[in-house]
């Protein structure tokens, strides 16, 4: 497995994306607490030890079904959010040969039936905030002053 750098990861991710149109692409991540909590993950206490000194980073892991197609990458918890954007955006745009689900025909009249009555709410919202406005206060009557 070849671990890359943050910009190469996404790189030849796009490429293993445009390598597999009809195929399947795999994407892991998860925590990884550094190398030497790898390696001990069968005795915690030690683990847990070794993974004290370290912040916790993401293990990004991706792969076909096509042989010598695994990749990887470290990413630090600082920069995780702007990688998550940016994979979701590869993603986002690979996956353009997603077929639409079928409905029957219950499901398609069960919708449109919520579609009217979320509908007819709003228009009775805007009616009552309507009234309501158009309601002015009564000034005060002047019965008991003479000029």
């Amino acid at each position: 497995m070849v671990l890359l750098q943050e910009s190469d990861f996404l790189v030849r991710l796009t490429d293993l994306y445009g390598a597999n149109r009809a195929g399947t692409v795999y994407v892991w991540i998860k925590r990884f607490a550094g190398r030497l909590a790898s390696l001990r993950r069968r005795k915690p206490k030690e683990q847990e030890a070794a993974a004290e000194k370290e912040e916790p980073k993401c293990l990004v892991r991706a792969r076909s079904n096509r042989k010598g197609s695994k990749i990887s990458c470290v990413i630090e918890a600082k920069d995780l959010m702007r990688f998550q954007l940016a994979l979701g955006n590869i993603m986002r745009q690979q996956m353009d040969g997603l077929k639409t689900r079928e409905r029957s025909k219950e499901e398609r009249q069960k919708e449109r039936e919520e579609k009217r009555q979320t509908k007819a709410k709003a228009a009775s919202v805007k009616k009552d905030s309507a009234q309501k406005k158009d309601v002015q206060p009564k000034s005060k009557s002047k019965k008991g002053k003479k000029k």
